[in-house]
């Protein structure tokens, strides 16, 4: 607060000396009327004055509301609130299959060798789980279970009941997915990078909240850190879960919620002795008979059609049908699959009486049959679940064989620990500007370099026609030809070892903090400086050509270097993270591109507009023959600065481009929108700026199907 008071004084410093230069020259203008010195209009000079001064007062009070609006905690809080709320009730929809109905199940208290946190019962249920999560001292929860046992939705329950009965100190709760997270990085930075990125908070802000613990992570899929199902002391899990041991608060551990398949935290806890201390860890029990029966009952639209299944659940209450459907998941699934009807004719397009089938003798096989069915039904009913204007037709083969692709990439992330350049490959996440490795970790970095590489060839094809005096060449032009073949040969390079370019896009942000503005100034500055001493120099020279005139050169070029200066760090300024506040992942894709063909064009018209005088060695003076080279050299400028700073964009045109027919991995070209139309049709979910699988089962059964002969 000291710094934010001190840059008030200093607006208030600065219109005291506007208005006392007010003062000034209104009296010079009194004593020598409306015109100064023959030129100056004293008069307007006043008024001038004046007003800077009352904006620069209004910006101090503009600036003490902004940072009073991102220091206050309890504003910030609510806001990050309601934008949760919308969020999780989106995703719990999703999870139930756009329908309202969930299973009650059941939870069990597994209390740790030491260190369980005060005040946990012997157990509860979903609907009693904000209840449960209240009496604990400290408020630290586990929820482990089978897979599909339920344990996402337990957690966005709990999160719903938290939001809807907050209060203003309470801490907002807010899912984020440990896949993402390097132990290594603090978790507080990694919380407020994600606050950040997702909800857009001021980054001051977002690192308040979390320094002020107002913020309740609720951290899903420890498992999903290591391929290994019983994970080692210094695998990932076992480091995120010494590394949540040690937030805490002042006098205490610090409130989160977990979740973990039961195999993986349990071989943490018996086999390496990690567990999140000072926790209440609850399992979730699998779904009995009767639970099944009733849940079916309540989904269906025709509960008569269930009622052989029913029948064979209540017979058979350990059977292969009953283990088969023992989890919410594909309790949920079945209904999926059996429930839709044909638009037309309204008749279901399955029979619920085809899980009584002999060869389904398993709970394997229960599972494998009902994951089998899930594309083909998603396919046939995507009309009605996408809900985009302009509906992609997909064949079910099509969306099979795409997404068992992005399966087994996944898989394979998972089970090797593939890295490429040090970046450790998602197993889960589907992240657009992250994906280009599926087609190999050379290939596309190869394509994307022969790109830029091509571009820069023609540059130097449009400039050849003018590259010829009748002197020969000018010292000026082989200096620039240097200069040419260097950025083009670094930029090349940079095509190539920069492993995962991440992506930018153009925003206002950085103007809205006093840091930001600040680190505006300052760079504003040296851009202006740079391209003074930059222009000053090219000015000098052409000047000295041209005319003969080395010393006007210099004023001429440096004037017009500082303006292109100026511009250039005005366009850097406005360079913030792709992303950051990104609520569909192709709008990180998008940014970029804008990103890329703004700062093409911006450079395009900076160095196609100079190469004509400064390696075509034409006179500054010939505007028409000026005119006609740069009609040519914009262009191809803009085109390789454009593939140089959209590095991201080109990487995942790189990808689409290796992706074709020829290549072992085939993918669609429109990428983005098949995903999104994935996305709708219930085959994949978000998570911040990347698709998942809906389930994890359903990206392990594409990806077991691909790998068997």
């Amino acid at each position: 607060m000291g710094r934010g008071r001190g840059q008030g004084r200093g607006l208030a410093v600065l219109a005291a000396v506007a208005l006392v230069a007010a003062v000034g020259f209104g009296a010079r203008a009194a004593r020598s009327g409306v015109v100064v010195d023959g030129a100056f209009d004293g008069v307007g000079a006043v008024i001038a004055l004046v007003s800077l001064a009352v904006a620069l007062v209004a910006a101090r009070h503009s600036a003490r509301a902004l940072r009073w609006q991102e220091t206050n905690l309890q504003e910030v809080a609510a806001r990050l609130a309601v934008a949760v709320l919308d969020e999780t009730r989106t995703a719990r929809q999703q999870l139930l299959g756009d329908h309202d109905r969930t299973i009650d199940v059941r939870f069990v208290l597994r209390p740790a060798p030491a260190h369980t946190a005060a005040g946990a019962g012997a157990g509860g249920r979903l609907g009693g789980v904000v209840d449960y999560y209240r009496d604990l001292r400290p408020r630290r929860l586990v929820v482990t279970g089978a897979p599909g046992a339920g344990k996402t939705v337990l957690a966005l329950q709990l999160m719903l009941r938290l939001l809807r009965g907050r209060t203003p100190d309470d801490p907002v709760p807010v899912r984020l997915s440990l896949a993402s997270w390097d132990p290594d990085e603090d978790l507080g930075e990694w919380i407020a990078r994600r606050l950040r990125d997702t909800y857009r908070l001021p980054a001051a802000s977002a690192r308040e909240l979390v320094r002020a613990r107002r913020v309740l992570p609720v951290l899903d899929g420890l498992d999903e850190m290591d391929a290994d199902p019983e994970p080692g002391y210094a695998s990932r899990a076992g480091r995120a879960v010494r590394a949540l041991n040690r937030y805490q608060y002042a006098d205490g551990k610090a409130e989160l919620v977990l979740t973990c398949r039961t195999r993986a935290y349990e071989a943490l806890e018996a086999l390496w002795g990690v567990w999140a201390q000072d926790a209440a860890r609850v399992e979730i029990r699998p779904v009995d008979a009767a639970g099944a029966g009733g849940f079916l009952r309540a989904r269906a639209a025709d509960p008569g059609r269930w009622q052989p299944v029913i029948d064979e659940l209540e017979r058979a209450p350990d059977g292969p049908l009953a283990r088969g459907l023992s989890t919410p998941w594909r309790l949920t699934l079945a209904s999926l699959v059996h429930e839709p009807r044909d638009e037309r004719t309204g008749a279901y397009l399955r029979d619920p009486a085809e899980l009584l089938a002999p060869e389904l003798d398993t709970a394997e096989a229960v599972s494998e049959y009902l994951l089998g069915l899930l594309v083909p039904t998603a396919t046939a009913t995507a009309d009605a679940l996408s809900g985009t204007r302009r509906r992609a037709r997909y064949t079910p083969e099509q969306v099979r064989a795409w997404l068992t692709e992005l399966a087994v990439h996944l898989d394979h992330n998972a089970a090797t620990g593939r890295t490429v350049g040090g970046w450790p490959l998602s197993g889960t996440d589907i992240v657009l500007h992250e994906l280009w490795p599926l087609a190999g970790s050379r290939l596309p970095r190869a394509v994307h370099a022969a790109l830029l590489a091509t571009a820069w060839l023609l540059c130097a094809a449009a400039l050849l026609p003018w590259a010829t005096t009748d002197s020969g060449f000018l010292p000026l032009q082989l200096t620039g030809a240097g200069l040419f073949l260097v950025t083009a040969a670094v930029s090349v390079s940079v095509a190539w070892t920069v492993v995962m370019p991440r992506p930018n896009r153009m925003s206002l942000r950085p103007f809205r903090d006093p840091a930001g503005r600040r680190r505006a100034v300052k760079r504003l500055g040296l851009g202006g400086a740079y391209g003074f001493v930059a222009g000053g120099g090219v000015g000098s020279v052409t000047g000295h050509i041209a005319e003969g005139e080395g010393v006007l050169g210099f004023a001429a070029g440096g004037a017009s270097g500082a303006v292109l200066g100026l511009g250039f760090a005005s366009a850097l300024l406005l360079v913030a993270p792709g992303v950051a506040g990104a609520t569909d992942p192709r709008d990180v894709m998008r940014g970029n591109l804008v990103f890329g063909t703004v700062f093409g064009i911006v450079l395009g018209f900076v160095s196609g507009g100079s190469a004509p005088v400064v390696l075509g060695g034409i006179d500054p003076q010939d505007t028409e023959r000026r005119f006609d080279a740069e009609l040519v050299c914009v262009p191809a400028f803009a085109l390789a600065a454009g593939l140089l700073f959209g590095i991201a964009g080109v990487r995942y045109a790189a990808l689409l481009l290796c992706t074709r027919r020829w290549n072992r991995h085939r993918l669609p070209w429109r990428l983005g929108r098949f995903l999104h139309w994935c996305y709708g049709a219930g085959l994949l979910r978000l998570a911040g700026t990347a698709y998942q699988f809906r389930h994890r089962e359903l990206q392990d059964h594409l990806a077991s199907r691909a790998r068997t002969p």
